[in-house]
């Protein structure tokens, strides 16, 4: 669905704001940001470089997520990642920026005047008033910070007025972005949903089946393009289905791997001679 990964950007800003900007103090705050940061760019890193090795679809440049940046321009293909890129390069300015303890202590005193402004320095790149030469406007870090500092300021709006603000400012920036207005319908409410509905009726295997998609969405964006191309011709719910199938299994034997590391590193340590001493 078109429009979705923006969505997505403004849901990436919410939950960094949700779950990284609480009381803590300034150095486990951005502990835990780093923390965030290295298990996006990790395992996109070695899967991107997999990729590469048994496909010419790819660059270096992409392994290294910095295809926005140094990679071509040309090719469909080599933005396929543009996403987790957008996702990684922000997370890291922003969490460089709240590492000033200036910047900290402004956060703590105005949480929602810090994103509002953050957006507002964003809509000069969305709109392009330096006038740079941006033939993949809509898929570059520096363009697309608006939308994740708007799901900031969402999740940090404690009154109703705060709200409209966001929501105006969504109904404002956004159309006219694509030029496609089913694509811009998508995104505005997609992020009009973010800040007036703070949680939707569920039952309980809906939600164990959705902890487990939401587990393995890395993984399924990751391999999907190794997967839904090749079915989609056949079956667009076959190819949609093998991609979430793919991108679980993925996510369940990184996430066996990652555990079993801490062990591995201990038994080859308890392995190795300890030096002799004369």
């Amino acid at each position: 669905m078109q429009g979705g990964a923006h969505v997505l950007l403004g849901l990436a800003g919410f939950n960094f704001a949700r779950f990284h900007l609480t009381p803590a103090g300034r150095r486990e705050r951005i502990r835990h940001a780093v923390n965030s940061v290295v298990r996006i760019a990790v395992p996109s890193a070695v899967w991107i470089a997999l990729v590469v090795l048994v496909t010419d679809k790819y660059e270096v440049a992409n392994v290294f997520l910095l295809n926005t940046v140094l990679g071509s321009y040309e090719g469909r293909t080599h933005w396929h990642y543009w996403f987790v890129e957008a996702v990684v390069h922000i997370l890291v300015v922003v969490t460089a920026l709240l590492a000033v303890p200036a910047v900290d202590r402004a956060e703590r005193r105005f949480p929602f005047a810090l994103p509002v402004a953050l957006a507002a320095l964003g809509l000069v790149t969305r709109y392009d008033l330096p006038g740079f030469d941006q033939r993949a406007p809509h898929l570059t870090p520096v363009v697309v910070l608006w939308l994740f500092a708007l799901g900031w300021a969402a999740a940090k709006a404690s009154s109703a007025r705060q709200r409209l603000l966001v929501t105006a400012a969504v109904l404002a920036t956004v159309p006219g972005f694509f030029g496609q207005p089913q694509r811009e319908a998508v995104v505005v409410a997609g992020l009009v949903l973010l800040i007036w509905v703070p949680s939707l009726p569920s039952l309980g295997v809906l939600n164990r089946a959705a902890g487990v998609l939401a587990s393995s969405s890395l993984y399924i964006y990751l391999v999907h393009w190794q997967v839904y191309p090749h079915l989609a011709d056949r079956s667009a719910l076959l190819a949609l289905l093998a991609s979430l199938a793919a991108g679980i299994a993925c996510a369940a034997v990184a996430t066996r791997l990652v555990r079993r590391i801490p062990s591995l590193v201990r038994n080859r340590t308890e392995e190795t001679p300890a030096p002799r001493t004369e």
